[in-house]
């Protein structure tokens, strides 16, 4: 990480802290878009982190937006910081103005967009086809509401009875780079809030006595946390091997591995907590009932286990070993 990026981390954490606690992300749940977080965001600039400077970004790589995305997914921002960031990117790769306003995403899959998260506070929708896009202004698109079990607003639409108005730009591999950069954005999304998973149970066990002493004093407690800190470590080397570029290798392997971790990691941070982890004055379903939905989002752990299998086969026999150990 070189000093740039250390400045966005540090920013990002400060920010967060400031402004997206328990009471923000509950209130976004019931509708309540925190708006200025978001304003917060944008006045310094990171909503637009990564993206070049000739189309209108802040500069940098989309190192320094994953960064920036790993810092929302442990705080649980209830904002599209992925889509957007995303958004842009793929703007300035067509060399397209990037809008004033919030945007998000909408991957196009056969004859509908599912589940496209953010679609009551977005202002704007990227529509990402096969070779192109278009940027379209959310009003116009007739959505069908979806439920999301983060609480944030998602929808989809038919494109039998809707499609899309304007121009479409061209864009080459539009809808593989969107997948990525998606799946991306969702490793270090469940790599953040994996993070602050593993603190909050730390912290949790260690505050809370049981027979007269801290559970962090139980050998059996002391072992699930092992396990939880071991699982949060592989996901952040996970995310950690991102910000070297994206190869489709690395982000196969960093989707599965850290949707894997996610049941486990859930099961251990709600057995530490007990039943109150469950509970709406516990900030831990905020993270675990995203992980859920970070999880399956651009891609579950199957479909990247196939990517990861069709690549390692088409090495061939002797091929094979090198290229485990140069993924390694």
């Amino acid at each position: 990480m070189n000093e740039e990026q250390q400045l966005i981390v540090e920013t990002a954490k400060r920010i967060f802290a400031d402004q997206c606690d328990k009471s923000v992300v509950d209130a976004a749940e019931a509708g309540e878009f925190p708006s200025s977080l978001w304003h917060t965001l944008e006045e310094t600039g990171l909503t637009l982190a990564g993206v070049e400077e000739n189309a209108g970004g802040s500069g940098g790589s989309f190192a320094d937006a994953l960064l920036l995305i790993r810092e929302a997914g442990a705080a649980a921002a209830p904002i599209p910081l992925a889509e957007h960031l995303i958004a842009a990117s793929l703007l300035a790769a067509a060399k397209t103005t990037i809008p004033k306003g919030m945007m998000t995403l909408a991957i196009v899959d056969s004859a509908k967009a599912e589940k496209v998260p953010f679609t009551e506070t977005a202002e704007w929708v990227l529509w990402v086809q096969e070779d192109c896009i278009a940027l379209i202004p959310n009003q116009n698109i007739p959505w069908q509401r979806q439920s999301a079990i983060a609480g944030e607003s998602a929808a989809s639409v038919d494109l039998v009875e809707w499609s899309p108005q304007g121009p479409l730009v061209p864009l080459v591999n539009a809808a593989s780079l969107a997948r990525q950069m998606g799946a991306a954005s969702r490793v270090n999304l469940m790599a953040g809030a994996i993070s602050r998973v593993l603190a909050m149970s730390v912290q949790y066990v260690s505050d809370r006595e049981q027979f007269g002493r801290p559970l962090a004093k139980f050998q059996a407690i002391q072992h699930q946390l092992a396990v939880l800190a071991g699982e949060s470590a592989a996901c952040q080397r996970c995310a950690d091997a991102l910000l070297e570029g994206l190869t489709e290798l690395d982000i196969a392997i960093g989707k599965a591995r850290c949707g894997e971790a996610v049941t486990l990691v859930s099961d251990i941070a709600h057995q530490v907590h007990g039943a109150i982890g469950y509970t709406l004055e516990h900030g831990l379903n905020l993270r675990t009932r995203r992980l859920w939905q970070w999880r399956d989002e651009h891609g579950a752990e199957r479909y990247w286990q196939i990517k990861i299998g069709e690549q390692f086969c088409r090495l061939g026999a002797d091929g094979l070993w090198a290229g485990i150990t140069d993924a390694g």
